[in-house]
């Protein structure tokens, strides 16, 4: 597979910075980014990245392992040390930071092995993967909205453990992942970063984007083709009950919270009795839903499955099987409820959605339990009203609906 590999460093005084490590022979890149522009800081960030490297570095075999043969036991052990590795440097950021009071750090960090790339997310840095012309930030923000000016969560520094997320996912022909700061990724929207990372080669990203001065770090995978808008999934994604009367910008802002997955025949996606933490967009293939072994129902391309899983049923009811090759957009909980705070209005449209989609299956399993019975006392649903017009949505008061 071909891989390209970004990374500038450099820096100008007075800016805000961070550092950057590249090991091509692992296929590994690492951004850190302090929250300050001190030589202090600088070093800090210098320490995690250094830290997390060392850490991968040590278990090469592993990786190399894993690329011959991509077990799932190795998979799962490629994880863990990269989570281990941002744990090790969690510690000795803390260290240095108790000689250096206000240090606090984010971190980010991809693997590419094989076909698969492993992430590791601290902080509020933002890892972003430009696929089809669709753009998924694949980290979730970790930042207090309460305090002036917003504050971190998680970072590395200021305590010496901290909460590290990771995530294994194909990586595909096209794709482009970028390592960026939270403030890199908010001088700009969502379609402004998407035509910067997919516009032009990828060693012109720093300039498309006016970030000669900053550090970011970028990996492209195999043959960039920047011919697809994403349009034809945006166009799938619309006719979704969940995203019915949702506009375009919207639905982009879905999709920005999702990360895809792609599934082969016969995989599981998940077993009935599974933790569920994850919502899912089927975009293309076929999908067998089962109960205790029993053929339910087949679900194929502009259905969503799981959102139980987003409201009070941790534990998956039916087990889920990809019956033709698949590619599905995935939202973690986490992610989902971050993108209910940030766009008010969306929330309201998916909220609603969402009761209207649950009033329906109340709906219709009651009239089946009356059927199965026959007892015509068992008490049903109201029927639904006038379905709602966009333009009511748009006009409903959020203050008074969150």
């Amino acid at each position: 597979m071909k891989v390209d590999v970004l990374r500038v460093g450099t820096m100008s005084p007075g800016t805000a910075f961070g550092v950057v490590t590249h090991d091509e022979t692992l296929q590994l890149i690492a951004r850190a980014s302090p929250t300050g522009t001190s030589e202090s800081d600088r070093a800090a960030a210098r320490i995690a990245t250094d830290a997390l490297h060392k850490a991968i570095a040590q278990h090469a075999d592993v990786v190399k392992r894993f690329s011959r043969t991509p077990t799932r036991l190795l998979r799962e052990r490629l994880v863990s040390v990269l989570e281990d590795g941002a744990r090790r440097a969690a510690q000795e950021t803390f260290a240095f930071a108790r000689r250096h009071p206000g240090v606090s750090i984010a971190m980010d960090a991809l693997l590419l092995v094989g076909r698969e790339v492993f992430i590791v997310h601290v902080g509020d840095g933002r890892i972003y993967l430009a696929r089809r012309g669709i753009l998924h930030q694949l980290t979730v923000d970790h930042i207090d909205p309460t305090t002036t000016p917003p504050s971190r969560r998680h970072a590395l520094g200021p305590r010496p453990a901290t909460k590290v997320e990771s995530l294994c996912m194909e990586a595909a022909d096209g794709d482009r992942f970028v390592c960026l700061s939270a403030q890199q990724a908010s001088v700009q929207s969502e379609d402004a970063l998407l035509q910067a990372i997919i516009g032009g080669p990828l060693r012109d990203l720093a300039d498309r984007m006016q970030l000669a001065d900053e550090a970011v770090a970028a990996l492209g995978v195999g043959d960039t083709d920047t011919s697809d808008t994403g349009a034809q999934r945006l166009a799938i994604l619309a006719p979704m009950p969940l995203f019915s009367h949702c506009s375009e910008r919207q639905l982009r802002q879905v999709a920005a919270a999702t990360h895809p997955r792609r599934l082969g025949t016969g995989t599981v996606l998940f077993h009935q009795g599974d933790a569920g933490q994850e919502l899912f967009l089927l975009i293309a293939g076929k999908v067998r839903i089962e109960r205790d072994g029993q053929h339910i129902v087949s679900i194929g391309p502009g259905s969503n499955f799981g959102e139980m899983a987003m409201l009070d049923q941790p534990i998956r009811s039916a087990t889920a099987v990809a019956e033709r090759p698949s590619e599905l957009l995935v939202i973690k909980k986490e992610a989902f409820f971050a993108l209910l705070r940030g766009q008010p209005q969306l929330a309201v449209k998916i909220l609603w959605n969402m009761a209207l989609t649950l009033s329906a299956n109340l709906r219709k399993s009651t009239a089946r339990i009356a059927e199965i019975t026959g007892d015509a006392s068992v008490p049903r649903p109201p029927t639904p009203d006038q379905p709602i017009e966009p333009d009511e949505l748009d006009g409903i008061d959020v203050e008074e609906t969150m």
